[in-house]
């Protein structure tokens, strides 16, 4: 494949919650959020969440990485087995023009013939991997959509000033382990796909 899907997929997502981090941090609040209650005596105002553990840890993103992944692996096996026939076709015309097994006429009709099957090969693999993108880009703006509802949540409910993105690509260099919400949030978009799950099993039923 041109892409390895799992790769992009780590990637993709990652930028995702780094993008949404960031525009919550340069506007101060979330697009159509009403302003956070204030934080309660104590509490802190600035937190942060862990980029990497969250997708480690996060049920949907890896359940959904490993289909995709199985769907990378089954298509390039695929496109390598008729690769690999082609090649021998290639072979084999090759060993018939040595011989002198062919006029002129035979060997200009074989290499339209196998150029036009590799030329459908090639656009095969160009249709699978965008394919593979495609539904990456898929998970990718479901995970923003449910992380921006539950931070949204969140920043109401406990008055955060800021939630920060700590990890790959970001500019938190250091923080407290006392500010990391990362489980919390974790744990609420488990905790929803589980209830999601349920309702589409039952209204399969």
């Amino acid at each position: 494949m041109k892409a390895n899907i799992s790769l992009v997929l780590n990637a993709i997502l990652l930028l995702a919650v780094v993008y949404l981090f960031t525009q919550m941090r340069s506007s101060g609040k979330a697009e159509n959020t009403a302003e956070p209650a204030a934080a309660p005596a104590g509490a802190p105002s600035v937190v942060y969440i862990d980029a990497d553990t969250l997708l480690e840890k996060y049920d949907y993103f890896r359940q959904q990485k490993t289909v995709l992944e199985k769907r990378e692996a089954e298509a390039t096996e695929r496109l390598a087995q008729r690769g690999r026939a082609l090649e021998n076709q290639f072979r084999q015309v090759q060993e018939k023009i040595q011989k002198g097994l062919l006029t002129p006429n035979q060997i200009a009709e074989e290499e339209q013939r196998l150029g036009r099957q590799q030329q459908v090969l090639m656009e095969e693999r160009e249709k699978l991997t965008q394919e593979l993108l495609g539904e990456t880009q898929r998970v990718n703006e479901e995970l923003q959509e449910k992380l921006k509802g539950i931070l949204d949540s969140l920043r109401a409910e406990k008055g955060y000033a800021l939630i920060l993105q700590y990890g790959q690509g970001s500019s938190l260099l250091n923080a407290s382990e006392a500010l990391n919400i990362t489980e919390e949030v974790l744990s609420i978009l488990n905790e929803k796909g589980v209830t999601e799950e349920k309702k589409d099993t039952s209204a399969a039923n």
